[in-house]
């Protein structure tokens, strides 16, 4: 594991089925949700506080007995688009 994977676990935790792009199943998405746009908000994946273009996500909570097989809707960096579509990680010594 990297550092990079272990703040993806963290932030993720009880998270299951987390995969980017669009869902028809998430009501943010219905209102333009899915589209990239530049923000200052952290990452929802790695906690990443830098600037940049965030792209939708998603994923199903599996493990939280009061929120079970909802489908959550999150914002992530490019960094963790590419983690999460291909298990790419950013190089070493690059911030994500």
């Amino acid at each position: 594991m990297s550092k990079f994977t272990d703040k993806i676990e963290r932030n993720l935790k009880g998270v299951e089925f987390f995969s980017v792009g669009a869902s028809d199943k998430c009501e943010e998405c219905g209102d333009g949700g899915d589209e990239d746009e530049f923000s200052w908000s952290d990452c929802d994946s790695c906690g990443s506080r830098l600037g940049g273009t965030r792209h939708a996500a998603h994923g199903v909570v599996s493990r939280t007995p009061e929120f079970k097989g909802d489908v959550l809707h999150f914002k992530v960096c490019v960094d963790c688009l590419l983690f999460h579509a291909n298990g790419d990680e950013p190089e070493e010594g690059e911030e994500a």
